[in-house]
């Protein structure tokens, strides 16, 4: 099985779960009833958008919502993903 890890190692790559979630007006733990995934992994995934789920509950993800992996991750443009810093000049 190849190496997987749950975050990008650029931190560019975001899941936008809650925000397809909060459209269809369903929480995270409804979400997991109907999903059959855990309540734990669901929140995860909602709560940390830093947190991408393995392939095999992305799949999940999108057939249950009936949507695409791209409306689910998202790469978060340099600008969003660095934080920004003030001289005080």
């Amino acid at each position: 099985m190849p190496f997987y890890s749950s975050y990008p190692t650029e931190g560019r790559l975001i899941n936008t779960l809650q925000r397809v979630l909060d459209g269809k007006n369903m929480t995270s733990f409804r979400f997991s009833k109907v999903s059959d995934l855990s309540p734990t992994t669901t929140r995860k995934i909602y709560s940390d958008k830093y947190y991408i789920p393995s392939p095999e509950v992305l799949e999940r993800i999108c057939l249950v919502l009936d949507v695409q992996p791209g409306d689910i991750l998202q790469i978060a443009s340099k600008m969003e993903a660095a934080e920004a810093v003030c001289s005080g000049v």
